[in-house]
């Protein structure tokens, strides 16, 4: 078993524990690396001894992430925003969102991921979360192969039309 695999599977497991919840959860209130309350520790420390810099942020981002959305599907992150997209019509906003995060620096990526599964929690789309870690842990990989995924599974089934030219608008003027 994948130590991601293994780390979901614990997040998991503390999902009753409301305490544990509470604790991971208050991880998000903070800049990565300032990880402000102690009691989030004991729950991730434990996968985290051979990690640093940013693979060890990549998991408490992850535990603060599942603590506020455990729920849902089990889609790609990618996948749930695309999904969410379509059902309203395409909503530029929510566009420019996902667009943002894919450009997101180690700075911006945790309050842009933190903002963008509030808002898939708030309509009901879960995610993966092992997945979501892994892609975080190869996020500033210099091919930017995770970025180039996550923008082919958001537009994958997106049935983009042609922008009209010129010449259309004009007729339909007329």
């Amino acid at each position: 078993m994948k130590k991601s695999e293994r780390f979901v599977a614990y997040l998991e497991d503390l999902r009753k524990d409301r305490g544990a919840m509470a604790a991971l959860r208050r991880i998000l209130a903070f800049n990565p690396g300032e990880w402000g309350d102690a009691r989030a520790y004991r729950y991730v420390e434990p996968f985290v001894q051979d990690e640093d810099g940013w693979r060890w942020q990549a998991y408490y981002l992850v535990a603060g992430l599942y603590a506020l959305h455990p729920d849902g599907e089990k889609p790609s992150l990618a996948e749930a925003v695309s999904q969410v997209w379509q059902e309203e019509d395409r909503p530029p906003s929510l566009e420019g969102r996902f667009l943002a995060l894919l450009d997101a620096d180690s700075d911006q990526l945790p309050d842009r991921l933190r903002r963008v599964v509030a808002y898939l929690k708030s309509k009901r789309k879960g995610v993966n979360y092992q997945r979501l870690l892994e892609d975080l842990l190869g996020w500033f990989s210099p091919d930017r192969r995770v970025q180039r995924r996550w923008a082919r599974e958001f537009y994958r089934s997106a049935e983009i039309a042609p922008a009209e030219s010129e010449e259309t608008q004009v007729e339909v003027q007329s």
